[in-house]
């Protein structure tokens, strides 16, 4: 018996060891927009579009569907952020919802002009999504495995430099939020 522990014990931190820490990385310039974080699945229309799509639309693709050419989709990690939080003063922006696994950067005004009734999705469910005004700026998706308690998980983060700088955060099981840093050179 312990000739099969320590060959599995050995396969196990060689796995976490050698785990791959490539980032997967998405960024998007905005120029004066409303932008909205939100997983696309909330404002897709009835209409085949989410069940032809959704892979493409976690791969950055086909975001054109959803009547949105200026935008950013990432498949978010087992931890996803569920928070935005303001770097200069720490206040929380606003709270983003992924029912779907992805998570995306929108103009508002091309999310509202696709799906108009989504407005009214928008005042029922406050915190499933997050809005910027006039932003002008670089917002950034990266994903990259990470230590999480006693786990490597792919983890999310969200960055913006611009009129506001913010990052992502989600809150810890004491209620606490957890910070989370992008690694990316925004230069």
């Amino acid at each position: 018996m312990k000739h099969l522990i320590i060959p599995l014990f050995s396969l196990i931190v060689l796995s976490i060891c050698c785990m791959p820490t490539k980032m997967k990385t998405q960024k998007m310039h905005f120029e004066n927009a409303d932008i909205i974080f939100v997983d696309p699945c909330y404002f897709a229309k009835d209409d085949g579009v989410w069940e032809e799509y959704c892979e493409d639309f976690a791969q950055n693709k086909n975001l054109d569907k959803l009547g949105c050419e200026q935008s950013i989709c990432i498949s978010v990690g087992d931890v996803s952020p569920d928070v935005l939080v303001n770097e200069n003063d720490g206040s929380v922006l606003g709270s983003i919802c992924t029912d779907s696994y992805v998570l995306g950067c929108f103009k508002l005004e091309d999310v509202l002009e696709y799906n108009p009734e989504y407005a009214e999705d928008m005042e029922k469910y406050p915190d499933s999504f997050t809005v910027i005004k006039g932003f002008t700026g670089d917002v950034v998706f990266e994903t990259k495995k990470e230590r999480y308690y006693d786990e490597v998980l792919p983890i999310t983060t969200i960055t913006g430099i611009g009129t506001i700088r913010f990052h992502s955060g989600f809150t810890d099981d004491d209620g606490s939020i957890k910070l989370q840093l992008s690694q990316c050179n925004m230069d």
